[in-house]
Protein backbone atom coordinates (compact mmCIF):
# COMPACT_ATOMS: atom_id res chain seq x y z
CA UNK A 1 0.00 0.00 0.00
CA UNK A 2 1.37 3.53 -1.00
CA UNK A 3 2.01 6.09 1.45
CA UNK A 4 -0.34 9.40 0.99
CA UNK A 5 1.46 11.91 -0.61
CA UNK A 6 2.92 14.80 2.02
CA UNK A 7 3.69 18.13 1.57
CA UNK A 8 6.86 18.15 3.65
CA UNK A 9 9.40 17.67 0.56
CA UNK A 10 7.71 20.70 -1.14
CA UNK A 11 7.53 22.89 1.56
CA UNK A 12 10.53 22.53 2.59
CA UNK A 13 11.55 24.01 -1.18
CA UNK A 14 9.44 27.11 -0.72
CA UNK A 15 11.23 27.54 2.38
CA UNK A 16 14.56 27.86 0.84
CA UNK A 17 12.97 30.18 -1.86
CA UNK A 18 11.94 31.97 0.86
CA UNK A 19 15.16 31.69 2.83
CA UNK A 20 17.64 32.77 -0.25
CA UNK A 21 15.01 35.81 -0.42
CA UNK A 22 12.89 34.77 -3.86
CA UNK A 23 9.56 35.50 -2.50
CA UNK A 24 8.14 34.98 -6.04
CA UNK A 25 9.38 31.54 -6.70
CA UNK A 26 8.17 30.32 -3.53
CA UNK A 27 5.03 32.06 -3.74
CA UNK A 28 4.63 29.78 -6.88
CA UNK A 29 5.39 26.74 -5.29
CA UNK A 30 3.22 27.22 -2.32
CA UNK A 31 0.42 28.50 -4.71
CA UNK A 32 0.37 25.09 -6.21
CA UNK A 33 0.91 23.00 -3.03
CA UNK A 34 -2.43 24.65 -1.18
CA UNK A 35 -4.25 22.98 -5.13
CA UNK A 36 -2.48 19.63 -4.42
CA UNK A 37 -2.54 19.74 -0.22
CA UNK A 38 -5.93 22.35 0.70
CA UNK A 39 -6.48 20.92 3.84
CA UNK A 40 -2.77 21.89 5.20
CA UNK A 41 -2.79 25.08 6.93
CA UNK A 42 1.19 25.15 6.45
CA UNK A 43 0.66 25.58 2.94
CA UNK A 44 -1.70 28.17 2.86
CA UNK A 45 0.19 30.08 5.75
CA UNK A 46 3.06 30.32 3.55
CA UNK A 47 1.24 30.88 0.57
CA UNK A 48 0.10 33.71 2.50
CA UNK A 49 3.71 35.19 3.73
CA UNK A 50 4.87 34.92 0.58
CA UNK A 51 2.52 36.50 -1.08
CA UNK A 52 2.60 39.50 1.50
CA UNK A 53 6.47 39.73 1.09
CA UNK A 54 6.25 39.04 -2.70
CA UNK A 55 3.80 42.32 -3.29
CA UNK A 56 6.14 44.55 -2.08
CA UNK A 57 8.92 43.45 -4.77
CA UNK A 58 8.44 44.77 -8.35
CA UNK A 59 6.61 43.02 -10.87
CA UNK A 60 5.03 40.35 -8.41
CA UNK A 61 1.21 39.27 -8.66
CA UNK A 62 0.05 38.97 -5.08
CA UNK A 63 -3.37 40.19 -4.93
CA UNK A 64 -4.39 41.22 -1.72
CA UNK A 65 -7.39 39.46 -1.41
CA UNK A 66 -5.73 36.33 -1.91
CA UNK A 67 -3.15 36.89 0.65
CA UNK A 68 -6.12 37.81 3.12
CA UNK A 69 -7.92 34.75 2.55
CA UNK A 70 -4.73 32.48 2.10
CA UNK A 71 -4.46 33.79 5.69
CA UNK A 72 -8.17 33.30 6.92
CA UNK A 73 -8.06 29.40 5.33
CA UNK A 74 -4.69 28.64 7.75
CA UNK A 75 -6.81 30.45 10.74
CA UNK A 76 -9.36 28.11 10.19
CA UNK A 77 -7.50 25.03 9.71
CA UNK A 78 -5.26 25.67 12.22
CA UNK A 79 -7.10 27.51 14.78
CA UNK A 80 -4.96 27.28 17.43
CA UNK A 81 -1.73 28.89 15.82
CA UNK A 82 -1.24 32.36 17.81
CA UNK A 83 1.48 33.04 15.23
CA UNK A 84 -1.02 33.19 12.31
CA UNK A 85 -3.56 35.37 13.57
CA UNK A 86 -0.26 38.17 14.80
CA UNK A 87 1.01 37.62 10.88
CA UNK A 88 -2.53 38.34 9.63
CA UNK A 89 -2.79 41.31 12.05
CA UNK A 90 0.53 42.41 10.58
CA UNK A 91 -0.56 42.30 7.13
CA UNK A 92 -3.80 43.89 7.98
CA UNK A 93 -1.74 47.09 9.99
CA UNK A 94 0.33 47.50 6.42
CA UNK A 95 -2.85 47.43 4.13
CA UNK A 96 -4.79 49.90 6.52
CA UNK A 97 -7.58 47.14 7.63
CA UNK A 98 -6.47 48.33 11.24
CA UNK A 99 -10.50 46.87 12.75
CA UNK A 100 -9.08 43.66 11.31
CA UNK A 101 -5.72 44.16 12.89
CA UNK A 102 -7.05 44.46 16.41
CA UNK A 103 -9.03 41.67 15.75
CA UNK A 104 -6.69 39.05 14.38
CA UNK A 105 -3.92 40.51 17.70
CA UNK A 106 -6.68 39.64 20.04
CA UNK A 107 -7.25 36.21 18.96
CA UNK A 108 -3.82 35.68 18.78
CA UNK A 109 -3.32 36.89 22.17
CA UNK A 110 -7.00 34.98 23.58
CA UNK A 111 -5.23 31.19 21.74
CA UNK A 112 -1.88 31.81 24.08
CA UNK A 113 -2.24 34.25 27.03
CA UNK A 114 1.98 34.06 27.28
CA UNK A 115 2.05 35.91 24.28
CA UNK A 116 -0.77 38.34 25.36
CA UNK A 117 1.40 40.95 26.54
CA UNK A 118 3.73 41.35 23.26
CA UNK A 119 0.86 40.82 21.03
CA UNK A 120 -0.76 43.97 22.31
CA UNK A 121 2.88 46.15 22.61
CA UNK A 122 3.38 44.76 19.19
CA UNK A 123 -0.24 45.65 17.63
CA UNK A 124 -0.05 49.35 19.62
CA UNK A 125 3.11 49.84 18.19
CA UNK A 126 2.85 48.73 14.47
CA UNK A 127 -0.82 50.32 14.52
CA UNK A 128 0.31 53.53 15.88
CA UNK A 129 3.36 53.36 13.23
CA UNK A 130 1.50 52.71 10.46
CA UNK A 131 -0.95 55.18 11.02
CA UNK A 132 1.79 58.08 11.07
CA UNK A 133 3.72 57.01 8.03
CA UNK A 134 0.01 57.01 6.69
CA UNK A 135 -1.45 60.20 7.79
CA UNK A 136 1.98 61.90 7.69
CA UNK A 137 0.91 65.95 8.64
CA UNK A 138 -1.93 65.43 9.65
CA UNK A 139 -0.57 63.31 12.96
CA UNK A 140 1.16 66.60 13.80
CA UNK A 141 -1.84 67.88 15.28
CA UNK A 142 -2.30 66.26 18.83
CA UNK A 143 -6.31 66.77 18.53
CA UNK A 144 -6.12 64.40 14.71
CA UNK A 145 -3.29 61.90 16.69
CA UNK A 146 -5.52 62.07 19.94
CA UNK A 147 -8.38 58.94 18.55
CA UNK A 148 -5.26 56.76 17.02
CA UNK A 149 -2.72 57.63 19.99
CA UNK A 150 -5.73 56.65 22.35
CA UNK A 151 -6.10 53.27 21.03
CA UNK A 152 -2.72 52.77 20.89
CA UNK A 153 -2.08 53.45 24.55
CA UNK A 154 -5.23 51.53 25.64
CA UNK A 155 -3.16 47.92 24.05
CA UNK A 156 0.17 49.70 25.46
CA UNK A 157 -1.40 49.57 29.63
CA UNK A 158 -2.76 46.11 28.56
CA UNK A 159 0.87 45.34 27.41
CA UNK A 160 1.53 46.15 31.04
CA UNK A 161 -1.91 45.40 32.63
CA UNK A 162 -2.63 48.16 34.13
CA UNK A 163 -5.72 50.71 34.01
CA UNK A 164 -6.04 54.54 33.38
CA UNK A 165 -6.25 55.37 36.76
CA UNK A 166 -2.99 53.36 37.61
CA UNK A 167 -1.02 54.86 34.71
CA UNK A 168 -2.05 58.31 35.77
CA UNK A 169 -0.98 57.85 39.31
CA UNK A 170 2.44 56.44 37.86
CA UNK A 171 2.52 59.56 35.97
Amino acid sequence: MAAAATPEKQLAAGMKAMEEGDFKKAYSSFKKLVVEFPDNAECWFYKAECGNYASGMFGAKADVDEIIEAYKKAMELDPERADYYQAYGLFCISIQKYDEAEKAYCEAAEIDESLSSSLYSEFAIEYFNNVMAQYGEIMEDPKARAPYAKKALQYMLKALDLDAEEAKSLL
